[in-house]
């Protein structure tokens, strides 16, 4: 599934700090990377950037990953859409701004004005402390089992056959809509989360199931940090992300204070 990756960089640490993490993946002989830089009337492709990309394509070529490179000029939002549709990208991977909430919602980021429009699963590499822990180690799948099936379809069995090592299924029952003392809910949760994973146990992941009950935003991330994630992996619907963002609702919450790695699947093509 994540054959062909299109990273768009800004030379900045968080964006050299994101390809060193997806350089820790066991199995990426088969993926092709593009290194995409967009240029601005104030940013230019110095000697110095020219050759931090002839490194970054050395190492690429060490590990087995075809790349190639995308210089151009205009809108990075715009661009990065245009040339995921062109080149059919399967994901996009992009460090997050490290900018405020304020200037996000009211000026508008690169990685968000991307997540508010492609149809394809996008990496935000946001905090990454420095760790020996390889990127895939250890995901929490955050799923809320109404929708986003691609998740478990796709994307599941696509890290696992990257070699993810660890999963835990995460369901939050809000406490907005269901009650602590609802058996039903807490059994019907249960049992979906246990068929699927039963279902992707083949594949030599070690994968578990939790439940939990309260807000979702802030289960999913307390989760995250308790169980030492290395990568989230959460599904949003495009429709109402812009609503969130202006509102703070879960998944705008659960993207910008994400302690890991968090890859992002829109839920609806």
């Amino acid at each position: 599934m994540f054959g062909r990756i299109l990273f768009p960089l800004d030379f900045s640490d968080r964006s050299l700090r994101l390809f060193d993490r997806l350089l820790e993946m066991p199995d990426l002989t088969s993926m092709e990377m593009i290194l995409m830089f967009v240029s601005s009337p104030d940013e230019r492709l110095t000697e110095d950037r020219r050759s931090t990309l002839d490194e970054m394509h050395r190492r690429l070529d060490e590990v087995g990953i075809t790349s190639r490179e995308i210089v151009v000029f205009g809108d990075p939002a715009a661009e990065i859409l245009n040339a995921a549709g062109r080149e059919n990208a399967d994901l996009i991977a992009m460090a997050s701004s490290g900018k405020g909430r304020a200037w996000e919602l009211f000026i508008g980021s690169t990685s968000w004005k991307v997540l508010r429009s492609t149809d394809r699963p996008v990496l935000i590499g946001g905090s990454m402390d420095v760790s020996d822990r390889p990127i895939l180690s250890n995901a929490l799948v955050a799923l809320d089992l109404s929708s986003c099936r691609e998740i478990v379809d796709r994307v599941l069995p696509a890290l696992i056959g990257l070699g993810l090592q660890k999963a835990v299924l995460l369901h939050v029952i809000p406490s907005t809509h269901y009650s602590l003392d609802d058996d039903d809910r807490f059994t019907q949760v249960a049992d979906m989360l246990d068929d699927i994973r039963l279902r992707l146990s083949s594949g030599g992941c070690d994968l578990s199931y939790h439940v939990h009950f309260g807000t979702v935003s802030y289960n999913i991330l307390e989760a995250a940090r308790e169980l030492d994630s290395s990568i989230m992996v959460m599904g949003i619907r495009r429709r109402s992300l812009l609503r969130e963002v202006a509102l703070g609702g879960n998944s705008e919450d659960v993207i910008r204070r994400s302690p890991t790695p968090l890859l992002v699947v829109p839920c609806e093509r």
